[in-house]
């Protein structure tokens, strides 16, 4: 890791916590704001490759996302079929 602010700023928006609203919805890192654009586009390289190893590292190759995803979909799903 580096001591640039550009790559402070890029490792805190590729980081797996987001913050939610009151509402529940998730919101974007802060530090996405203050990224230039060139930034978010680096930024975004390194959230595809991150998510190519979290499917490689999961025994049901699903992603940290789509896990979030599915942990939040299953109350639901389970409220209905009961």
């Amino acid at each position: 890791m580096s001591d640039e602010p550009r790559d402070l700023l890029i490792e805190q928006a590729a980081s797996a916590f987001r913050e939610r609203n009151a509402a529940g919805m998730i919101l974007p890192s802060p530090a996405w704001w203050d990224l230039a654009p060139q930034d978010r586009d680096a930024l975004y390289a390194i959230q595809a490759e991150s998510r190519i190893i979290e499917r490689a590292l999961d025994p049901a190759g699903r992603s940290a996302t789509v896990r979030a995803v599915m942990e939040r979909l299953a109350p639901m799903h389970n409220a209905k079929t009961q």
